[in-house]
């Protein structure tokens, strides 16, 4: 944790008194905030090879993992978890086929299980990056912040320049009061924001970036 950042909890913590009282009485003035949110009834807000992407995979390993991601797509979660069962029943250990899996469960709202296969597709393979943000992904709607910060950081460590980790860092690091670290996450998010997957989370780190912004401003 760096040196702003525990200033910056020092300041908002002591400052937090005296707000509290004022934004009850002044909350029914203010416009609601404004917030990104991200819509996880899309399939296209989720993290997945669209194809299979080794073409020395077994045909059948191929042909049902691609089957399940045209059936995620059109949400129809019953023939992507068959797709996906064939997938698994001939490749075990398949990391691409656990990371959808998971997604297909998460769309679900099973996020628990959701988990599990998401950490079983990274035991396969530490640098296979969509499992990671997909947990970050998880952590973000259940406002679990340190875990956020862990699954993120994780991947890093293999691409410190990735979009995806970096915008996640970034919301953690904001919700954590280390204001200036999360700027400058942002601005590495911002950076690569070309190899966004998803414009949805483009829009999430342009509404943090000024969320930032104003932080900032208030604490220097």
């Amino acid at each position: 944790m760096s040196d702003h950042c525990l200033r910056e909890k020092k300041f908002f913590r002591a400052a937090a008194a005296a707000l509290f009282i004022t934004a009850l009485c002044c909350a029914w003035l203010l416009p609601a905030a404004s917030g990104a949110a991200i819509d996880l009834k899309k399939p296209g807000n989720y993290f997945f090879d669209r194809y299979h992407p080794d073409p020395a995979a077994a045909p059948k390993v191929i042909e049902n993992y691609d089957l399940a991601v045209r059936a995620f797509e059109k949400k129809d979660i019953i023939k992507a978890l068959f797709y996906l069962n064939n997938v698994l029943k001939y490749s075990q250990f398949s990391k691409e086929a656990l990371n959808l899996y998971g997604a297909v469960l998460m769309y679900e709202g099973d996020f628990d299980n959701a988990r599990e296969l998401f950490r079983s597709a990274i035991n396969q393979d530490p640098k296979y990056k969509w499992p990671y943000i997909n947990l970050g992904v998880i952590c973000y709607k259940l406002e679990k912040w340190r875990e956020l910060e862990g699954a993120c950081s994780k991947y890093l460590n293999f691409d410190s320049g990735d979009f995806e980790a970096n915008l996640g860092m970034g919301l953690a690091a904001f919700h954590l009061f280390c204001y200036a670290d999360a700027d400058a996450y942002l601005k590495k998010a911002f950076d690569s924001s070309k190899n966004a997957v998803s414009q949805e989370f483009v829009k999430l780190m342009n509404d943090y970036r000024a969320r930032v912004r104003a932080k900032l401003r208030r604490l220097y």
